[in-house]
């Protein structure tokens, strides 16, 4: 009885937690929070011009963040030309919509491995049309910063550049024991942000040539990401994270 009395308070809680006006007002709060941060801290914002200048010249493009640096990237990309996000349709998916709406960006519902199919056709769509097409690639499970193939698949297919960013900041706090070692930068902070070299992938190019600009690209917005740390003072984090491989050894200490 106690058992189940349990099990029903804590699913009820979940489902609270899961219902539009929770998700709206936690939304809230991170754009309140991000916008307070953008505001209040002094950023060193490296590319962003670059990038401009690159989807004007090649009428769109695709941008890519790791999901533990992402947070702060809506605030600096505000006034971006029409920018649209890959967002999954899981209920953390539907508070970052919420949050990329109220920075005018919109949202396409999808991940690697949910609606895969349905988004790629739209995102090769939408960058066909000019529009800016934002990827966390390692998002929604993982590994961390790990560069996603699907990244240089639509490259290749419709011919826009991809450019990655990622930023840092003082006394910010890294959320260790989540699988994308979260980065929370806290008001009144400097901070840096960095921008990789343009990268377009050859309309010909092979599974070998596409695996290695995969990694080429992959390792230059992790150096980027591990310098800017380095000069916010903060540690070196680890990449290879997974919600999923933390849910298999789960399942195996389970079965012993």
């Amino acid at each position: 009885m106690q058992r189940s009395l349990r099990h029903y308070v804590k699913h009820s809680i979940k489902w609270v937690g899961r219902t539009r006006p929770v998700l709206n007002t936690i939304a809230l709060m991170a754009y309140i929070y991000t916008w307070l941060v953008g505001k209040t801290g002094k950023f060193e914002v490296h590319g962003q011009q670059e990038f401009e200048n690159l989807i004007a010249e090649n009428d769109g493009g695709i941008f890519v963040a790791w999901h533990g640096r992402a947070l702060m990237l809506p605030f600096f990309w505000r006034n971006t030309r029409q920018m649209k996000a890959l967002v999954s349709p899981h209920h953390d998916g539907r508070i970052i919509a919420s949050l990329l709406a109220k920075y005018h960006i919109l949202s396409i519902d999808g991940s690697s491995d949910r609606n895969a199919t349905t988004a790629a056709m739209e995102i090769i769509k939408e960058l066909e049309k000019g529009t800016v097409v934002s990827l966390i690639s390692d998002g929604p499970r993982g590994p961390n910063m790990r560069l996603h193939k699907s990244v240089i698949y639509f490259a290749k297919m419709t011919g826009k550049p991809i450019m990655g960013f990622t930023y840092s900041s003082e006394n910010a706090k890294v959320i260790k024991k989540s699988w994308d070692a979260m980065l929370l930068p806290k008001l009144f902070q400097k901070g840096i942000v960095y921008g990789t070299k343009p990268m377009f992938v050859p309309s010909d190019a092979d599974e070998d040539m596409m695996e290695s600009l995969r990694q080429q690209f992959e390792d230059e917005l992790n150096s980027l990401t591990f310098t800017a740390d380095k000069k916010c003072g903060l540690p070196e984090i680890k990449p290879g994270n997974s919600t999923k491989q933390d849910r298999h050894q789960h399942r195996l200490r389970g079965k012993r």
